[in-house]
């Protein structure tokens, strides 16, 4: 997506009656000029790190592709790697995390300028709440700069519809109150309203960029204990092979000293 080119600067008007003014004057077109040049290469910069950027894009997709077949042989990935994502977690009840146990993979994909927007995609197994085996919800920038969300109509299965009422009204065709009751992970999903909200940004930029952290459940401060621990233990080997350096020396300066003795008394006893 092209840049828009920089609108001329207006530039300010001095008084009159100041001392040399004209010097002023040009100075700041001078200033000017500068800035438009640097304004120019931020631009071609900008056009750069696009190139960059589409180029690794390509390069990453057969290792994302040899990932995922990975997960989908683990049971339960995505949802045990949701459900340790703090973010994620706070929107899954106990019928989200159900259908979740169907999800056998994830799939995020920018568009190819990346600037203009990205998809998430959802696949699941057969499962009991509903017909689709993939969901998508798409985040499209429009030209003025506002995201904007559309999303796959979800086939919920008779009675299974987990954005409807729980408890006695579900399946009945009596919609949620989402403004009384808490948000949960399908309402987000079919809820076109919300902009570049913050679960799709979580999704593509934490748990796609990297589910194994989350998988683990893992954080940089467990990390660093680990590293801690690792560095103890081998300050402990070191130390043992030290302690057992210093023994050895301790015998053989023992020995040496035995010997001496012994030598002394040898010549004693010659005398």
């Amino acid at each position: 997506m092209a840049n828009a080119q920089a609108s001329p600067r207006k530039m300010p008007k001095l008084d009159p009656s100041a001392e040399a003014n004209g010097d002023s004057q040009d100075i700041l077109e001078e200033i000017d000029a500068i800035q438009t040049h640097l304004d120019s290469l931020n631009d071609k910069a900008s056009d750069e790190i696009l190139k960059v950027e589409q180029k690794y894009n390509q390069m990453r997709k057969p290792h994302y592709k040899k990932r995922s077949d990975l997960i989908a042989k683990i049971p339960d990935f995505w949802l045990n790697t949701f459900m340790n994502h703090p973010q994620i977690a706070a929107l899954l009840d106990e019928a989200d995390e159900e259908v979740l146990r169907y999800m056998t993979q994830l799939t995020v994909e920018e568009t190819e300028d990346i600037r203009s927007g990205y998809k998430i995609i959802f696949e699941f197994k057969t499962n009991p709440f509903f017909e689709n085996t993939q969901l998508i919800k798409e985040f499209t920038m429009s030209e003025s700069g506002d995201m904007g969300t559309s999303e796959t109509k979800i086939n919920w299965k008779p009675g299974m519809a987990l954005t409807e009422k729980n408890g006695d009204n579900k399946g009945k065709g009596k919609k949620r109150d989402r403004e009384n009751e808490p948000p949960s992970f399908f309402s987000w999903f079919e809820d076109s309203s919300m902009g570049g909200d913050e679960v799709g940004e979580v999704i593509k930029d934490d748990i796609w960029a990297n589910p194994m952290q989350y998988y683990l459940d893992l954080d940089e401060e467990e990390e660093l204990e680990d590293d801690e621990v690792e560095g103890e233990e081998e300050d402990e080997v070191e130390g043992d092979a030290n302690d057992g350096e210093e023994e050895l020396e301790d015998d053989e300066v023992e020995g040496e000293e035995e010997d001496e003795v012994e030598g002394d008394a040898n010549d004693g006893e010659e005398e």
